[in-house]
């Protein structure tokens, strides 16, 4: 595994998802490459979708506009980001930076 694992952190704010499976849930830790997410709505590795993180303090959801489910085990899911607009990007690294690591 990279080095990625690495950056982390525990999180607990709400995110929804649309594509190949449609739903909501909660993540449950975030990188800036990706993030654990808890939900009752069955995904399996490789489908792809679209996120809405309900990142706390922030008026609007940081849109992920392309994430792949990389692994799946009974109520939740990892996924990496694959496209995120730049504005977004950002949002998402100056949020994961202001949590600490844990």
């Amino acid at each position: 595994m990279g080095g990625e694992r690495q950056d982390r952190k525990k999180v607990e704010f709400p995110a929804s998802f649309i594509g190949d499976a449609k739903g909501t849930g909660t993540v449950r830790n975030l990188s800036t490459s990706g993030c654990k997410i808890e939900s009752p709505v069955p995904v399996q590795a490789e489908q792809l979708l679209v996120l809405r993180l309900s990142v706390p303090h922030e008026p609007e959801p940081i849109v992920i506009d392309v994430a792949a489910v990389r692994w799946v085990s009974e109520a939740s899911f990892g996924v990496e980001f694959l496209k995120v607009k730049a504005g977004d990007q950002r949002r998402l690294e100056v949020y994961h930076a202001s949590l600490s690591v844990s």
